[in-house]
């Protein structure tokens, strides 16, 4: 169902508040990551009352520090974990059609060196079962080049240890964008997410079933009651502060990426390369950048103090070295994200080696809580929280998000009607790879209301507005990081977009010169954490 008014107006958070404490819901979600988005979803749209709510910004977490590919776990092979290999494989192909501006066809050049992890034989016998697992089409089938063709496709691989390479088809994403896409689908039919506001307690009935969710509105300190039948805990590495239970889940492991400027390792597609010890690491063109990860190391100390360290870049830089003809050094990196990965315990200290499947815990309390899994796997990690919700009601309503289309208008369509508007070729696929078909909004919204008879550089002030207005973004931080990643890939330019916005919305009064000052104290504390290594 449609709905009237738009809550995703921040203007209106209060209102929504409001009307959120007033209703008592079929499901609630803890956790706007992307799979609590995918439950929003897959719930709503089965007919499902369902609020979701997420204690900061929506992608905040995991879910806008991965390696930004819906892949299909070629790695999984080496567990033969044959079965999530099908399942995250066909997915792909799935998540494409629902999201085709952000989830795209990558052709990942895979080396193969001289005492690598993977020979000539492996690496063909891999691929041919990787392609057969995940429904590969036969156009899109891996390749096994020579080291002369191998050495064309990618000039910058050093040559004495090369000895072949295969082509094989990924795809590459937004991953915080996909988020905020699924949560905004689910706003469409009926849900209620809302972000900054954070679960303190449970509610309990005399028979001691959860019922409710105190929470703390994270702008005002104000506490709310929110009540559900059934709640869900889709809080991904906070799972186990979220149970409170002696027993924990989940082993965390964290990962890191480094950015560098694309003239710095101008490399002509994605490369999944060995790193310095047993691991791959992959190197991922965007844009003018290009960014490498991940680590991957068990994560002891408390889940907020997650800076990126010097011996980790060291590691990554190091193993770039040792596979490209280009040195790089510190100064290289001009940006850095670091994520944790909950992985459900398995008994196994090495976080290598701890499966990245899903497992779905439900509490004598009644609480449904699912961890672990991949970005690719959201969708049907969703489905099976959900089967479980529409038994307890007793109801018999397929999950449909297979078929949820995230845009209404396709790239043609959208590029003709960016002429309208007279925004250049180059703008309209910047925007239209980040915001789809809404970038004719934003579109909309620079022509009619900054009314800038220069540079289209200031198109930046109607992409904030549009975010603000609909897309929950409460401030600047959330807008260059979540919202458009330019903390992460445009960072040179940061200084001149904010030169921008600070005079137009402290001109119209969308933001008092006090509040302008706090949002861009946190925003530069936030650039310092991703640019300065401890």
């Amino acid at each position: 169902m449609e709905r009237k008014i738009n809550f995703f107006d921040i203007s209106l958070r209060n209102e929504y508040l409001k009307k959120i404490s007033n209703t008592t819901f079929d499901v609630i979600v803890v956790g706007g990551g992307v799979t609590g988005a995918g439950i929003c979803l897959d719930s709503s749209s089965r007919g499902l009352n369902t609020c979701l709510i997420e204690m900061n910004d929506f992608a905040s977490g995991t879910s806008s520090k991965s390696t930004k590919l819906i892949h299909g776990g070629l790695r999984y092979l080496e567990q033969f974990k044959l079965k999530l290999v099908h399942e995250t494989g066909t997915e792909r192909a799935v998540l494409h059609k629902i999201a085709p501006h952000i989830i795209k066809s990558e052709k990942m050049l895979l080396p193969i060196i001289r005492g690598g992890k993977l020979n000539r034989f492996t690496t063909k016998a891999a691929l041919f079962i990787y392609d057969l697992l995940a429904n590969v089409k036969r156009v899109d089938r891996f390749k096994i080049l020579s080291k002369a063709e191998t050495q064309y496709q990618e000039p910058l691989l050093k040559k004495n240890k090369l000895l072949s390479s295969a082509i094989y088809s990924e795809y590459r994403t937004d991953d915080s964008r996909l988020t905020i896409d699924l949560i905004k689908k689910s706003f469409s039919y009926g849900a209620s997410p809302i972000n900054y506001v954070k679960a303190i307690k449970f509610i309990y009935d005399n028979e001691h079933k959860v019922i409710g969710v105190t929470c703390k509105d994270q702008f005002t300190n104000n506490s709310i009651d929110i009540y559900s039948k059934y709640i869900v805990n889709a809080s991904g590495s906070w799972t186990d502060e979220v149970l409170e239970s002696k027993n924990k889940k989940l082993v965390l492991s964290k990962g890191i990426h480094i950015v560098l400027p694309k003239e710095k390792l101008n490399i002509k597609q994605s490369i999944y390369f060995d790193a310095l010890d047993s691991r791959m690491i992959f190197a991922i063109p965007r844009g003018k950048t290009v960014y490498v990860g991940t680590t991957d190391n068990k994560y002891e100390p408390g889940i907020n103090n997650i800076r990126v360290s010097k011996r980790e870049v060291k590691y990554l830089i190091d193993s770039i070295n040792n596979c490209f003809t280009k040195f790089l050094d510190f100064k290289d990196v001009i940006s850095s994200w670091s994520g944790l990965r909950p992985l459900v315990n398995d008994g196994k200290k090495n976080t290598r080696e701890i499966s990245r499947k899903d497992e779905i815990f439900i509490s004598k309390d009644g609480l449904i809580s699912i961890a672990g899994g991949k970005l690719t796997g959201y969708r049907k990690m969703a489905e099976r929280v959900v089967n479980i919700l529409v038994r307890k009601y007793k109801k018999k309503i397929k999950s449909k998000t297979k078929n949820i289309l995230l845009f209404d208008h396709d790239f043609e369509f959208c590029k003709t009607k960016s002429y309208e508007y007279g925004i250049s070729n180059s703008t309209f696929n910047k925007y239209y790879n980040i915001y789809g078909d809404n970038c004719l909004e934003i579109f909309k919204i620079f022509k009619k209301e900054v009314n800038s008879t220069n540079s289209e550089d200031k198109i930046i002030i109607a992409e904030f507005i549009f975010s603000r207005r609909n897309e929950m973004c409460q401030s600047l931080l959330d807008f260059f990081s979540q919202r458009n990643s330019v903390v992460y890939f445009d960072i040179e330019r940061i200084n001149d977009y904010l030169k921008i916005l600070e005079k137009y919305v402290i001109e119209k009064n969308i933001m008092s010169a006090k509040n302008w000052d706090k949002e861009l104290n946190d925003l530069n504390n936030y650039v310092k954490e991703i640019t300065i290594f401890i």
